[in-house]
């Protein structure tokens, strides 16, 4: 029960390993999670991450048979969500490259909460999505909520968390918890579809566009003045000479990422 990392740059493939258990997350795993994306994030040659689950799955939650050992009482409780899980969902967010999360079978809970805080989320027909933690006595963690409640807003989140039920990929889509749904040629081939038209722009563009979305959401649509200023750097960037140079000459660019 491993996270499995293949990496032939400039994409990255990482993969929830643990199918006995349908990639259920043990403390181990959350652990490996936020430690490999921490490692792809100092990678400059890794322009985009395709994150995915073994055997049909996306991931079934946290393993809730170690929840006696690890998250018995308030005090392992906190440090649990605090410690573990959180640091791992934050390392997946603020990774510096666009993370596609690529959705099949079971993606609940935990599993939710790691698809939510992706850039963009693909799924299989058969994808079941949700987070009925309320069935197993106890809320999702208010750092854990943040992202979901930015994603959908409050009255999907409020349907999901308080009815505990289960959307199914075209539900998903309509509320835009998912951007897309395969089509009958599967889910394999809408994420390289998706990777190639990534790969194909700026590789610096792509992070500064993912930077300021996150910034910009996170502060309500609201910038400082430096922000602003800081906004503007890409003029002096090898990329943005490039993709105008490119475009004037009628040839494909070729970008660098910085």
């Amino acid at each position: 029960m491993t996270i499995q990392c293949e990496t032939q740059a400039p994409l990255a493939r990482v993969t929830l390993d643990a199918p006995a258990r349908q990639n259920a997350l043990s403390v181990a795993m959350w652990h490996g999670l936020r430690q490999t994306f921490d490692d792809l994030a100092g990678r400059d040659d890794i322009h985009c991450i395709v994150l995915r689950g073994a055997g049909g799955n996306f991931a079934a939650g946290a393993d809730i048979t170690e929840f006696p050992r690890q998250r018995f009482d308030l005090a392992s409780g906190r440090r649990y969500h605090l410690e573990v899980i959180e640091p791992a969902l934050r390392a997946v967010r603020e990774a510096p490259q666009p993370v596609i999360a690529a959705i099949e079978g079971s993606c609940v809970g935990g599993g939710l909460e790691i698809a939510g805080v992706c850039d963009l989320r693909l799924a299989a027909p058969g994808s079941r999505l949700g987070a009925p933690v309320g069935k197993l006595g106890f809320p999702l963690a208010l750092p854990e909520l943040v992202p979901l409640l930015r994603l959908v807003g409050i009255a999907l989140a409020s349907d999901l968390l308080l009815t505990g039920r289960l959307l199914d990929a075209h539900e998903a889509l309509a509320a835009g918890l998912v951007q897309r749904v395969c089509a009958a040629d599967g889910l394999d081939a809408l994420v390289d579809e998706v990777v190639r038209a990534l790969l194909a722009g700026s590789p610096l563009a792509a992070r500064l566009n993912k930077r300021n979305l996150r910034m910009l959401a996170d502060q309500g649509g609201q910038y400082s003045a430096g922000q602003l200023d800081d906004s503007f750097g890409f003029f002096s960037s090898d990329d943005y000479t490039e993709g105008l140079n490119a475009f004037l000459a009628h040839r494909k660019p070729r970008f660098r990422g910085r």
